[in-house]
């Protein structure tokens, strides 16, 4: 029998599933809540008493490897400031060890971060051998800069993807219907579901305006293909 639910549904349950879903609603922020995000934002909700926000036992912020990690060539300087020294590993490596560190904080709990580190766990979570993308999947690291601020995301679809790693991309409207953004950073705040369209018919509108207002750059920043060899992420037990 076929899967009823559309792929829109089958991804937002494996993010919710993940480290990165709310393991206790009730009540918001509260100690066993088990997902938090270090950095909420007025322009998403200025509610502090509803949206998630710091965990109150004050854990450790987890911090994705850095963007420059999964650039083809990494220059000395940055391979330097990255902590690999005169030897940085292989490109492949550093994509290996990038998903790696998202896999293994998609199963533990509580998770503490900032969009970034969301946005390695979300990859991670879509590149597994049990995710609901098919084989040969595309999966964008997309990178939105507002003035000082920064958001990451990640694009599953995007229309007419030519560019390379490093390259200025178009603006989200012109990503095609089909697309799909995944952002759990963004939904918990929201209230929403962690899956949004951002051009055609389905166009989250409210999702839409918070990525693109006051937008200055909106850049490729790695890529990632689902090839069916990663290990399985399983749901949170």
């Amino acid at each position: 029998m076929a899967n009823a639910q559309s792929l829109e549904d089958r991804i937002a349950t494996r993010i919710q599933a993940s480290s990165l879903g709310v393991a206790v609603a009730d009540p918001v922020n509260g100690p066993d809540q088990g997902v938090f995000i270090d950095n909420p934002y007025n322009a998403i909700n200025s509610n502090s008493e509803t949206r998630f926000g710091r965990d109150p036992k004050s854990r450790i912020v987890q911090y994705a490897p850095g963007s420059d990690t999964l650039l083809t060539v990494i220059p000395r300087i940055k391979a330097m400031s990255l902590g690999y020294g005169d030897t940085p590993p292989s490109f492949a490596q550093r994509v290996k060890d990038y998903l790696d560190w998202g896999a293994e904080r998609a199963v533990k709990q509580p998770f503490v971060g900032v969009c970034e580190s969301f946005n390695a766990v979300a990859i991670a979570i879509l590149t597994a051998r049990n995710s609901p993308l098919d084989n040969g999947t595309v999966i964008e690291y997309i990178g939105v800069k507002q003035g000082g601020l920064g958001h990451a995301i990640a694009v599953i679809g995007r229309a007419d993807r030519v560019e390379a790693v490093g390259d200025t991309v178009p603006v989200p409207g012109l990503w095609g219907a089909d697309c799909i953004v995944v952002d759990q950073w963004y939904a918990l705040q929201a209230g929403t579901a962690p899956v949004f369209h951002v051009a055609g018919p389905h166009a989250d509108g409210d999702y839409l305006k918070f990525l693109t207002t006051g937008t200055t750059r909106t850049g490729l920043y790695g890529t990632f293909t689902k090839d069916g060899t990663r290990a399985n992420i399983n749901p949170r037990g």
